[in-house]
């Protein structure tokens, strides 16, 4: 629970007080007593220490072995037609009847997006879907449902079915692993879910699809990028773009004192370009504005008027070009799709 304001003067986060440690009433600094000497006296033999053995070497990660795929450039990347960058992410729910897809894509067209994140099932989800949103017109990221301690063997024919059906394979892998809710209550173990990613990403990769990294932690996601690099698989780079999740809380468009607002997608850009060395493309996963949202004491909660005008400043970027930052829109942020388009039932 969060303690009420009365009970500390203190009205926001913005200032640490660090601890003093003060001696005891009376109490002083011992002064340590001088010590005699020890007298040792030499014998006939020495033994000398033997010295420790090396340290084991850590073991070497298995390379890739990876198909010989075209680096892409921004211009490479399938769009949509009459592309406007306008996306929502779809329903959270994995599994949805064919009348439930069908409502959602008639939703999306009636708003004019062209891009939406699709959370599936399996494969029969993905076979009912995608022919449907092909025909729509509409361009997804597909992000299967799998936790980020399972291992997946069916990445690659994921990606098959895909393309076997004349749809861009976006294919987003895991979500938000470093969190507990994706761990259902084991330990996390960021080097299993490396493993588990290291496998979706060379499937991915020699399939033909082109693979989408989520992370809402900095330090997990550049784990990641160098845990790539250290099984050889660089070129995996040339083909891989990032899902961010940039949540506004109740912070307003323009707000950039930290990482938590909606152009905090800027700010996870800048870290493959340090890794790699070139940014990466960018279709934001999730994010926006939720309803009601009270994170921040210092900005009013999001009412409907706040969520309406903050989520059409957001949209208007891609029609103006210009963040609300007052910087140029980025070319590598192809789409942003706020959370969320409906759930079930809506």
């Amino acid at each position: 629970a969060t303690p009420s304001d009365a009970a500390s003067p203190v009205s926001t986060d913005s200032a640490v007080f660090l601890p003093q440690i003060a001696l005891n009433v009376g109490q002083e600094t011992a002064t340590p007593a001088t010590e005699t000497p020890a007298i040792i006296t030499a014998t006939a033999t020495l033994t000398p220490a033997l010295p420790s053995p090396p340290a084991a070497p850590a073991a070497t990660p298995p390379r890739m072995n990876l198909a010989d795929w075209p680096a892409m450039t921004l211009q490479d990347w399938p769009r949509p037609a009459n592309d406007n960058g306008l996306c929502m992410h779809n329903m959270a729910a994995a599994y949805f009847s064919e009348a439930e897809g069908d409502l959602q894509i008639s939703r999306l067209q009636d708003l004019g997006m062209r891009w939406t994140l699709v959370h599936y099932g399996d494969e029969q989800q993905l076979l009912r879907a995608a022919p449907r949103y092909r025909d729509a017109g509409i361009t997804v990221v597909w992000r299967k449902n799998v936790r980020a301690y399972d291992r997946y063997y069916d990445w690659g024919r994921d990606v098959q079915l895909l393309l076997d059906m004349g749809v861009a394979p976006y294919m987003q892998l895991y979500n938000e692993p470093s969190l507990p809710a994706e761990w259902d209550g084991q330990t996390i173990d960021q080097q299993l879910f490396l493993d588990n990613l290291m496998l979706a990403v060379e499937q991915v990769y020699n399939a033909g699809g082109y693979v989408g990294l989520q992370f809402v932690n900095d330090d997990w996601l550049l784990a990641a990028l160098r845990e790539i690099k250290a099984r050889g698989g660089e070129q995996v780079f040339q083909r891989m773009f990032l899902a961010p999740h940039p949540y506004g809380l109740n912070h307003p468009p323009d707000y950039t004192a930290d990482p938590n607002g909606v152009l905090g997608f800027l700010h996870q850009a800048r870290l493959p370009e340090q890794e790699i060395g070139f940014a990466l493309p960018m279709m934001a996963g999730e994010g926006g504005w939720k309803w009601n949202a009270t994170d921040d004491r210092n900005f009013p909660p999001i009412d409907a008027t706040l969520h309406r005008d903050y989520h059409v400043e957001l949209f208007n970027w891609f029609r103006t070009g210009v963040l609300s930052n007052g910087e140029p829109l980025p070319d590598t942020l192809f789409a942003f799709c706020p959370w969320l388009l409906s759930d079930r039932g809506d």
